[in-house]
C-alpha cells in the first residue's frame, strides 16, 4: 500500500484538472468575442429560465431581468499641468481616488519622472506630494475644479 503524500495528492489534482483546463482554453480560443457574448447570454436565459419556471419570450415586456457589469473608467494621458482626477491604492490594499494638481517633474540624476501632487482646500495649498506614475492611473483631466 503507497502511502498518501502530499505529493501524491497534488499529482492527482494535476492529473484531473488538465483536460478540464484544455477544454476551456480551447472554447476560449476557438471562438470569437461575439460567439462568447452569446453564448454568455443564453447560459444567462436558461439560468433564469430554470430558476423562474418561465421562457423570457413568455414573459412579455412588462418584466425583465437587467444586468449591469461595471467597468473602470478609462485612463487619459497627462496634458501639462493642471487639476486631474487620480486613483491609487493605499498599502493596505484600499484604493483612494481624489482631484490633485499635477505637475510632471522629471529627476535629475537618473532617467524617468514623477508627479508632483498639490493638494488645495479652498484655494489654498494644502500639501505637497510625490506620485510615482505606475502607482497611479490619471482618470480625467478636471479644468474647472476650483469653480465646481
Amino acid at each position: 500500500m503507497t502511502p498518501i503524500t502530499r505529493r501524491s495528492v497534488l499529482g492527482v489534482l494535476a492529473s484531473a484538472a488538465a483536460p478540464v483546463k484544455m477544454a476551456a482554453a480551447e472554447v476560449a480560443t476557438s471562438s470569437t468575442l461575439d460567439d462568447r457574448l452569446a453564448a454568455a447570454k443564453a447560459e444567462i436565459i436558461a439560468c433564469l429560465t430554470e430558476r423562474y419556471g418561465v421562457a423570457p419570450e413568455d414573459v412579455g415586456s412588462e418584466r425583465g431581468v437587467f444586468i449591469f457589469v461595471p467597468y473602470p473608467p478609462e485612463s487619459v494621458e497627462y496634458d501639462g499641468p493642471g487639476f486631474y482626477k487620480v486613483e491609487g491604492k493605499h498599502p493596505n490594499g484600499n484604493t483612494w481616488c481624489t482631484t490633485y494638481w499635477l505637475e510632471r517633474v522629471d529627476y535629475k540624476t537618473v532617467p524617468g519622472f514623477y508627479y508632483r501632487a498639490e493638494s488645495r482646500w479652498r484655494g489654498r495649498l494644502e500639501k505637497t506630494m510625490r506620485l510615482q506614475p505606475e502607482k497611479i492611473r490619471i482618470i480625467r483631466r478636471h479644468d474647472d475644479y476650483p469653480n465646481a
